[in-house]
């Protein structure tokens, strides 16, 4: 039963991953679900942000948790450290930009550029290694320490997107930044 409930996990996030590349006009975009356009070189998205922070068009990869990509708080900042979205970054990203639900558990994301990035909503895995929320919400962490135990992260649905803080332990999806110093 453990196994079936597992495959049927599998399947539906395989689903959602590649649901979220098709547009609402029925078109299809690149496998990374963006039009090849909007990337640059390194597969990052100039949204038009105030900051000129650049959103990476996709998820990483977690060579460990390959069922899923995710990390917890402490592999994502082993991984990735400066990398990964401050709390301000994502709060920017929030605030700034137009999040379109497309009701296949994916947001698109459109910033005041006009180009966007999509978020799909993968789901966590909890400290006990249980995995929730396939399809439904999206949970990616920050780099962004809420005292020892617990970490900020961006938290989303169809009917809201959000910032919240859990613990540590908790594994989560992965978005990169670039800041502007980065490309200079």
């Amino acid at each position: 039963m453990k196994r079936l409930l597992l495959l049927c996990l599998l399947g539906l996030a395989a689903m959602v991953a590649t649901r979220c590349g098709v547009e609402n006009d029925g078109s299809v975009s690149d496998s990374s679900g963006v039009h090849t356009d909007t990337v640059d070189d390194d597969g990052y998205v100039d949204l038009g942000l105030r900051s000129m922070t650049l959103w990476k068009a996709t998820n990483e990869v977690n060579g460990n948790d390959a069922e899923h990509d995710f990390f917890t708080y402490d592999e994502a900042m082993a991984a990735f450290g400066n990398k990964l979205p401050t709390k301000e970054q994502f709060e920017e990203l929030r605030r700034s930009c137009r999040w379109l639900w497309m009701g296949v558990g994916c947001y698109k994301v459109f910033g005041p550029s006009g180009k966007y990035i999509l978020m799909p909503a993968l789901g966590s895995r909890d400290c006990n290694g249980c995995i929730d929320y396939v399809g439904t919400y999206g949970f990616y962490w920050s780099s962004t320490p809420d005292g020892t135990t617990q970490a900020w992260y961006l938290n989303f649905y169809s009917n809201e997107v959000s910032m919240y803080n859990y613990s540590r332990c908790f594994a989560n999806s992965v978005r990169l930044v670039k800041d502007v110093d980065d490309y200079k």
